[in-house]
């Protein structure tokens, strides 16, 4: 008993009591104020910390998030605002239209025939192509978007008389071409190559 007493002497309780408060009070302290996200260091908290659907649009930064960090095929069509995509205009792809010229290759012609399928006024060109008559007497030699894309070029060659050439454009209203595009040419000639940015 006296061991007892000598252990929790009137000091050590008060000692005791105050490590309690304190403790305690530093807990109260910490558990009512809100940690915000200059007390966080950055990339200190992964995702598998985050409640999943806890985020909301306006708490992500605008354009932070790239393609590289979409799973791919997690995104649907209902999913992409249209008004968002540049380049084709999604609601435009449902007005696509074909232009469709037909011209007749000189025989032997030097520099070959070029015939050009041109665009309606205020669409550009998202592909197309040219096909022969005669495949044993003429070859296509050059095929591609005009520079303005506003239309399909093709030159062709032919030794014999009467192969013609069908040029047709796959066109749609695009919203843009600015920085979509670079350019190649062909080190013999037009025409100008388009190929999507990388």
């Amino acid at each position: 008993m006296k061991r007892v007493h000598k252990v929790f002497s009137f000091s050590n309780v008060v000692a005791m009591l105050a490590l309690f408060l304190a403790l305690g009070g530093s807990v109260y302290a910490a558990s009512s104020h809100k940690i915000n996200g200059s007390k966080i260091k950055p990339k200190s908290i992964p995702g598998n910390r985050i409640k999943a659907n806890s985020l909301t649009a306006a708490q992500i930064k605008s354009r932070s998030l790239t393609g590289a960090k979409i799973k791919p095929g997690s995104l649907t069509g209902t999913q992409v605002v249209g008004s968002t995509l540049t380049g084709v205009n999604a609601s435009g792809l449902a007005a696509v239209n074909y232009a469709v010229t037909t011209v007749t290759l000189g025989q032997h012609k030097v520099g070959g025939t070029t015939s050009t399928a041109d665009c309606p006024s205020g669409q550009r060109v998202i592909g197309g192509g040219a096909l022969l008559s005669n495949d044993n007497s003429a070859s296509v030699n050059d095929s591609g978007p005009t520079a303005s894309r506003s239309g399909w070029e093709a030159t062709a060659y032919s030794g014999g008389q009467g192969v013609t050439m069908t040029v047709t454009a796959i066109c749609t209203v695009v919203t843009s071409l600015a920085g979509q595009e670079r350019t190649e040419r062909d080190p013999d000639g037009p025409p100008i190559v388009y190929y999507r940015g990388r």
